[in-house]
């Protein structure tokens, strides 16, 4: 499936604290946001991950020990009909001074990927947010 603002469902971009707050369902999620994941669980839009997010959350499980098993997290993610994981591709570096005012490289490539497909991106993140590139939803 090509990710883009075409597609018949609505697309969120989503950040890797969303994500981890979502699969920990700890209740940090903002409202905007929770209904966005209650919305993708009954089939009414898609989750976008960036590879990059998928990363981040593999380090931040190694830190903070999130999941008890990592692999099953990661496969139970990736099985789950809604989210579509996508790559991050040598172009996309490209972007990087089109989306400057994201300060943490990551951040930016997450950001970027929102930017180019068109869609909002679930994060609570002052930064992504300040910079005012994409609609955020929280």
């Amino acid at each position: 499936m090509t990710i883009s603002a075409t597609t018949t469902r609505p697309l969120y971009v989503v950040d890797t604290n969303a994500l981890i707050w979502y699969l920990k369902e700890d209740g940090k999620l903002g409202a905007q946001a929770a209904a966005a994941f209650a919305a993708a669980e009954r089939g009414e839009t898609w989750l976008v991950v960036s590879v990059i997010v998928v990363a981040e959350l593999f380090y931040a499980d190694k830190k903070h020990g999130l999941f008890q098993d990592f692999q099953q997290t990661y496969l139970a993610l990736k099985t789950k009909p809604y989210f579509r994981i996508v790559p991050f591709v040598p172009d996309d570096v490209l972007d990087f001074d089109q989306d400057s005012n994201v300060p943490e490289m990551h951040d930016r490539i997450i950001t970027g990927l929102a930017r180019r497909i068109g869609a909002p991106l679930l994060t609570a993140d002052p930064l992504i947010v300040a910079a005012g590139l994409v609609e955020t939803v929280w």
